[in-house]
C-alpha cells in the first residue's frame, strides 16, 4: 500500500520515537527517505527484496518508494505486556536539499549514499554507535538545526565503511555505481542469461578478458564477484517467486537456475538468514 507521510515543503523532516507492543503495519512504500533505528525489538525486516533478522541497534536506510514491511517476532503477539519494540524513526522529502546534493562538489557521498538507498542500505551495530547518537537527538531538535542534524547523520552514513545494500541488484540495476560501457555490456548479458546454466568465460570474453583479469575486473567495479553477483540475482528472482506462492520451491529452485535443491536451499539461507520455505512461511502470515 501507498503510505501518505504528512511531508512538504513546510515540514521537509518529521523524526520520532516509538514504542510499540509490536510492529503492525503492512508492507508499503511512500515517496519519502526512511532511516529507523531499531533499539529493541526482534523480529523480521523485509526491504526491497531483502528478508533479514531485526538486531538490537541495527539502522537501515530506505530510499523513495522502496517498499518495506517490518514483521515482529512470535513472542510479541502472545499478549505479554513486558515485551515492546522501541526505537527511532527519520523521514525526509524525496528531494530533501536536493540542489544542493545534486549539484555540490561536497555533497557528492551523500548523492552517492542515496542512490544506494534506492535498494536499502543496512548500517550494523555496534559500529554504528556514532549514527545512534545522531539519530536519537534528531526527535528533539527542530526547525533549520534538525536540517543540519540530518545532513551531518547523512554526511556519516555515506562515510560509513561496514554499511552494505540490502535488495539484490535484481530489484534495481540502475543503482549500480561506476559502470563503463564494457561492464554495461557484461551486467547486459548476465540480466539475459543468469537464470541459465552460465559459463564464466563465456562472460569474460564479452569484456575481451580472461577469466581471472575479468574476475579482479568485476570484483573492483562492483565489489563482489561474479559468481556471487549471479548468486544475488537467482536470490532475488527466487524472493519474488516465493512471494508470489505459485510455483513449489523445486520448481523455482529450476526456475532461478539452480543446480540442486540443496544448493538452492545453502544460497538462499546464506543470503537470507532463511530456508526458501521459512521465508514463504515468514512472508505470507
Amino acid at each position: 500500500m501507498h503510505e501518505w507521510l504528512n511531508i512538504n515543503e513546510h515540514v521537509p523532516v518529521i523524526a520520532r520515537f516509538y514504542d510499540y507492543e509490536r510492529f503492525t503495519y503492512p508492507w508499503h512504500f511512500h515517496r519519502e527517505y526512511e532511516i529507523i533505528y531499531f533499539a529493541e525489538g526482534d523480529g523480521y525486516r523485509f526491504v526491497a527484496d531483502n528478508m533479514e533478522a531485526i538486531r538490537n541497534g541495527d539502522i537501515i536506510l530506505m530510499g523513495s518508494s522502496v517498499p518495506h514491511y517490518m514483521r515482529s517476532a512470535e513472542k510479541y503477539y502472545a499478549n505479554d505486556a513486558s515485551l515492546r519494540i522501541h526505537g527511532a524513526i527519520v523521514q525526509f522529502a524525496h528531494n530533501f536539499m536536493s540542489f544542493a546534493i545534486n549539484n555540490y562538489t561536497d555533497m557528492i557521498p551523500i548523492r552517492e549514499l542515496l542512490k544506494m538507498a534506492d535498494r536499502g542500505v543496512y548500517f550494523p551495530a555496534p559500529e554504528n554507535a556514532e549514527l545512534i547518537e545522531r539519530i536519537v537527538e534528531l526527535p528533539t531538535l527542530k526547525g533549520v538545526k534538525r536540517m543540519t542534524q540530518l545532513l551531518l547523520l547523512l554526511d556519516r552514513m555515506a562515510h560509513f565503511q561496514q554499511k552494505h545494500i540490502l535488495g539484490t541488484p535484481y530489484f534495481n540495476l540502475q543503482t549500480l555505481p561506476y559502470i563503463d560501457s564494457r561492464m554495461e555490456k557484461v551486467l547486459a548479458y548476465i540480466n539475459r542469461k543468469y537464470a541459465e546454466n552460465i559459463n564464466l568465460s563465456d562472460i569474460a570474453s564479452i569484456a575481451s578478458m580472461n577469466t581471472s583479469a575479468f574476475c579482479r575486473y568485476f570484483k573492483e567495479k562492483l565489489g563482489k564477484s561474479p559468481v556471487r553477483y549471479i548468486q544475488e540475482l537467482r536470490v532475488g528472482y527466487a524472493c519474488k517467486l516465493l512471494i508470489s506462492n505459485r510455483l513449489d520451491i523445486i520448481q523455482i529452485c529450476i526456475e532461478c537456475g539452480f543446480n540442486t535443491p540443496s544448493h538452492f536451499n545453502k544460497v538462499f539461507k546464506r543470503d537470507t538468514g532463511l530456508t526458501p520455505a521459512e521465508y514463504r512461511k515468514q512472508f505470507l502470515k
